[in-house]
């Protein structure tokens, strides 16, 4: 399932695609994302009744390191120690402390200005706060040992990879597309790779296939 339509007419399609795959006899059903609150939390906001939502691990992790590169400077055998002291809290689940050592160096650096960017280090201290008190602290996006004593997935690498898929045969150099031939491109591109019997399904029933 693809589409390069906008991000908010996704969230009934893959609510289809869910259903298609046994959404109805799953035992639970959990939300997996970078928690950025981009287009990826509204669908399931929307379309799902969710048991849990998780924060992909790897981007959580993107999180701690680009704060402990605020904090210390990039390529400080500081910034990495503080970097991996934190992802080890983390994967413990001990947020609240994560929390509480970001926001110390939040507080050493200062508020952010108004003419700060959005890679200043005062303000990349500052969302890192407001990102692990959100997701970790506030909501429990973060409970890593429980997801893993669950067996629930901590990462989104195949949904990552899959998307690839997608862009390598739809954004190569030199490829322009009409809007009606990128979508038939793309949902083609998804029957091959479902890898579930949709595409010898849809080519068994063209009229030009059909003996």
């Amino acid at each position: 399932m693809a589409t390069a339509r906008p991000a908010g007419d996704f969230g009934p399609l893959a609510r289809v695609e869910a259903e298609r795959r046994g959404l109805r006899q799953a035992a639970v059903v959990i939300g997996l994302g970078d928690g950025g609150g981009n287009w990826i939390d509204p669908p399931f906001d929307a379309h799902f009744r969710l048991d849990a939502r998780v924060i992909d691990w790897c981007h959580a992790a993107e999180h701690l390191w680009g704060a402990a590169r605020a904090a210390f400077g990039a390529g400080a055998p500081q910034a990495a120690q503080f970097a991996e002291r934190l992802e080890a809290l983390l994967w413990d689940g001990r947020v609240a402390d994560v929390v509480a050592a970001l926001r110390a160096e939040s507080d050493r650096a200062g508020p952010p200005l108004d003419a700060d960017g959005r890679d200043h280090p005062r303000r990349v201290l500052a969302n890192g706060v407001g990102y692990f008190t959100r997701h970790g602290a506030d909501a429990r996006h973060m409970d890593y040992p429980a997801f893993r004593a669950n067996g629930w997935p901590i990462g989104s690498g195949d949904t990552e990879a899959a998307v690839k898929q997608f862009n390598k045969r739809a954004k190569g150099t030199d490829q322009f597309w009409s809007e009606p031939g990128v979508e038939a491109v793309l949902a083609l591109r998804a029957l091959w790779i479902s890898q579930d019997g949709r595409w010898d399904r849809h080519w068994d029933n063209r009229p030009a296939y059909v003996n």
